[in-house]
């Protein structure tokens, strides 16, 4: 598989990058970070290691103290934890230029203990910051640098040696990285591989911007059976199509509604599934006999790459063994499938985090089979009312079975304090949607979002849950969150992750806002007998 043994790096200017320069820091109420440095990070966290390596002149000066400087760096790297977002070391310069020192950039000591330390591949990591020594930093040594107009960028622009790549902020710096990845990938026929190895009848799991997908070209039957037995998942669970172009689609569907048209202007590509009635050739292993097929467009450019060169529309389910929690990194998929896939394309972190929307059109009105990526209410506004239909008698679409998604740790969304007394000596984990309210005292917590943004807690929710599921703990408890746009998709993830999913009226329900938090007598019985079962447990 094409991965480097040794971890590409990120070096980040700690002022004016990742936060505002406000001179120098003693209070942590001073500290004041960038609107778009959280969501920058997130994207590459999984795919590079980060490092802060920042020139403090201040301790030099005698302005500044060691442990002034330490208290603000500290403050900085919990913070961006609390993001999800790890800082594997922080560097800091207490020299001022005149001083002669070592470590002062542009000089790369810093770089250079970093490589030694972490073995790092300096040809594949970047110096981002807001001055002309932060770009020769990395260059120095071979890797690239990013200059920023933030902080003190517009002053020192002019300053800059010639062909240096300039951003506006950390963000746009990130998007870059990424868009020189994928083309580095290009070049080194990563894609171009992971496309022969489609035609040849292979399995090859590649990134999408909701999970990563497990694809063989979806008109060889023989290759979509692989996939089956790879993630050894029913035969009777259909899978989504992916294409690149609206032309494919001639291939797969029988025809177009005029409001399906709409949707696809909308929101393709994007994380919306579309269910229409198929054509006789799309092979029924894919569709589990169905008369129709589930078809997408995906987002991430190496996704989209990867279908053109395979020539092919290209069936995919996440990547990950069936029923489990859905990859959001190519680590996820190598840790769960390891060489049972024939190759991995790595595109980093997944941007939305969860599965998409899948909406169907086969019936007379359109129906919602499963919350995803695109909210609701974001279809209504173009198609009108849909309906709510989550679970069948007869599967209908991907990721519909009521257990799904599931980590080996047992979660549970309905709880009580008196029912967590048969754990009381066990090993307890919670999933918290923002910063925990209650006094309880749990083993391991992990935070989807602290601000309370559905978005980012989409994004974190399968790499949260894997965390915990990681820790070898007795139960996980879960926060519910607002069942509005984003958090729909959540909450089904959730309800599936603990085996409990709504009738489909109390669905129709809970997913228009009313009743929140309601759920049937069927769902009470199912809590009540795994009370029952760990009573049981307990009492052997």
């Amino acid at each position: 598989m094409p991965f480097s043994s040794r971890w590409p790096a990120i070096f980040l200017d700690r002022d004016g990058t990742l936060i505002e320069d406000r001179g120098y820091l003693r209070c942590v109420s001073d500290v004041v970070f960038y609107p778009e440095t959280f969501s920058a990070l997130r994207r590459i966290k999984d795919r590079y290691l980060l490092f802060i390596v920042t020139n403090q002149s201040g301790i030099g000066l005698g302005v500044l103290s060691p442990e002034d400087v330490e208290l603000i760096n500290n403050h900085i790297v919990k913070t961006l934890a609390q993001e999800g977002i790890t800082i594997t070391k922080v560097y800091t310069c207490p020299h001022t230029r005149d001083q002669g020192c070592q470590c002062i950039k542009p000089n790369p000591y810093f770089i250079l203990e970093a490589a030694r330390e972490f073995n790092l591949d300096l040809s594949r990591s970047f110096s981002i910051g807001d001055h002309s020594h932060d770009v020769e930093f990395g260059r120095n040594v071979g890797a690239k640098g990013i200059f920023l107009l933030t902080g003190h960028g517009q002053k020192h622009r002019h300053e800059l040696p010639s062909r240096v790549e300039v951003a506006g902020n950390i963000e746009e710096a990130i998007i870059r990285i990424l868009k020189e990845d994928m083309d580095s990938q290009e070049k080194e026929g990563m894609i171009r591989q992971a496309a022969e190895t489609i035609q040849q009848g292979g399995v090859v799991a590649f990134p999408t911007e909701t999970v990563y997908g497990l694809g063989a070209d979806a008109f060889n039957p023989l290759a979509v059976a692989r996939i089956f037995e790879v993630k050894q998942r029913p035969f009777f669970d259909p899978l989504i199509v992916h294409v690149a172009d609206l032309k494919t689609l001639d291939r797969l569907v029988e025809r177009i509604p005029s409001s399906v048209l709409r949707l696809m202007e909308h929101f393709w590509p994007g994380p919306l599934t579309l269910v229409l009635p198929k054509k006789e050739e799309v092979p029924d292993i894919v569709t589990a006999g169905l008369s129709s097929v589930a078809v997408r467009m995906p987002k991430h450019p190496i996704a989209c790459s990867l279908i053109e060169q395979a020539s092919c529309p290209i069936a995919a389910p996440s990547a990950n063994p069936f029923g489990y929690v859905s990859p959001t990194t190519a680590e996820h998929v190598r840790e769960q499938l390891g060489d049972r896939v024939d190759l991995i394309l790595d595109g980093g972190s997944c941007e939305v985090g969860v599965e998409s929307t899948i909406l169907s059109f086969v019936e007379k009105d359109p129906t919602l089979l499963r919350p995803g990526g695109i909210p609701l209410e974001e279809i209504e506004s173009l198609i009108g009312k849909v309906e709510v239909r989550l679970r069948e008698e007869k599967i209908s679409a991907p990721g519909m079975l009521p257990k799904h998604y599931a980590p080996r740790t047992p979660i549970r969304i309905h709880w009580s304090e008196e029912s967590l007394k048969v754990y009381q000596n066990k090993k307890v984990g919670w999933l918290a949607f923002q910063k925990p309210s209650h006094g309880l005292k749990f083993s391991h917590i992990e935070v989807l979002s602290k601000k309370g943004d559905l978005r980012e807690a989409a994004a974190n929710l399968f790499s949260a849950i894997r965390r915990l599921d990681a820790l070898g703990l007795d139960l996980i408890l879960a926060e519910p969150v607002p069942e509005t746009g984003l958090g729909r998709a959540i909450m089904d993830r959730l309800r599936r992750a603990s085996g409990i999913i709504p009738t489909t009226q109390d669905s129709i329900h809970t997913f228009r806002g009313k009743g929140k938090g309601r759920y049937t007598s069927e769902n009470l019985l199912n809590d009540r007998r795994l009370e029952g079962r760990e009573e049981d447990g307990q009492k052997k």
